[in-house]
């Protein structure tokens, strides 16, 4: 999909994560909801290399 903002134009680059359907997790206005489980395990870095005005710092 194309879009558009303040006048540059990019490409959407939709994110897919599998995911299985768990146990019933509660009711909501009387009807169940399940919990819903990655299928890969997200593993995010500690510590991510930023640079802000040209200044590298770690978050």
């Amino acid at each position: 999909m194309k879009l558009l903002y303040r006048g540059i134009g990019y490409e959407n680059q939709p994110s897919t994560l599998e995911v299985s359907e768990g146990e019933i997790g509660g009711k909501y206005r009387g009807q169940t909801w399940k919990i819903h489980r990655p299928k890969q395990n997200l593993r995010h870095p500690l510590f991510r290399e930023l640079i802000y005005r040209g200044i590298s710092y770690r978050v």
